[in-house]
């Protein structure tokens, strides 16, 4: 089977991933504005307020202070979630019971099982489990990144 290292390390990945998902969908920019906010050939109105009060409509629809997660990015979170869940049940005797309980709990929290999330609310989570649970953490091996990529390393 696999060392303890590794099926950490496993999990990691795929905290990761999830993290990655979520940080590109929290409160994404909004789209680039249309070419009628940029003077196209639309017949223009004399009162300057028209385009402005449009512009700022446009950017209230996309800037989502509680931004949710779509049908594919919510698919995709799951599968990520799934496979936490198999990684603790597989090898849930390199976890301590407490930890298997509250991981348990955290992963229930982020797949919205729990109650509707927010993406900002999901990320809040990922960052309580890898500020409470020691696997989650990396330890430096104490040896600087330029020596660890061939041809960086100083002579």
């Amino acid at each position: 089977g696999k060392s303890k290292d590794e099926i950490y390390a496993s999990f990691r990945q795929t905290i990761l991933d999830i993290e990655r998902l979520l940080v590109m969908r929290d409160n994404p920019p909004s789209p680039p504005a249309s070419f009628d906010h940029w003077g196209s050939t639309r017949p223009s109105t004399n009162n300057c307020n028209n385009s402005a009060d449009e512009t700022i409509n446009t950017r209230q629809q996309f800037e989502k202070p509680n931004t949710i997660l779509s049908a594919e990015d919510l698919g995709m979170l799951l599968l990520h979630i799934h496979e936490c869940r198999n990684i603790l049940w597989q090898s849930r005797r390199r976890f301590r019971s407490d930890v298997l309980r509250n991981v348990a709990e955290d992963l229930a929290e982020l797949a919205g099982e729990r109650g509707p999330v927010s993406v900002s609310q999901q990320l809040q989570i990922i960052t309580r489990m890898a500020r409470t649970y020691p696997f989650m953490k990396v330890v430096s091996s104490g040896i600087p990144f330029d020596m660890l990529i061939p041809g960086t390393g100083r002579s």
